[in-house]
């Protein structure tokens, strides 16, 4: 399993700053840098809007990381994905569900 760990992914991690208007701006730093395995698991299109939305899922194998949560992001090459779940069966492996980002 470890051998099919060969893309270079970095785990983003959400950081805010108050603006001084009352709001914030958001910024994505990078929290760690793991080497990952890409699988796609499903995908759909939805008709939000008036316009096609599509959607597509994807396992992501990394090894086990403090740094990695739900609702962080991976990011592989130039593709980006929201992490939805964290499997996590007390092994050295973690398995993300995830949604790539348009």
């Amino acid at each position: 399993m470890i051998g099919e760990l060969n893309q270079r992914a970095r785990i983003l991690a959400r950081a805010t700053t108050p603006d001084g208007a009352g709001g914030y701006t958001e910024t994505w730093n990078t929290a760690a840098t793991v080497w990952a395995k890409l699988e796609p698991l499903s995908g759909d299109e939805a008709f939000v809007a008036q316009a096609i939305r599509t959607r597509a899922r994807y396992r992501i194998t990394v090894r086990r990381n403090p740094a990695i949560e739900p609702a962080r992001r991976v990011v592989l090459g130039t593709r980006t994905f929201r992490i939805l779940d964290v499997l996590d069966d007390a092994s050295p492996i973690l398995v993300l569900l995830c949604e790539e980002l348009p």
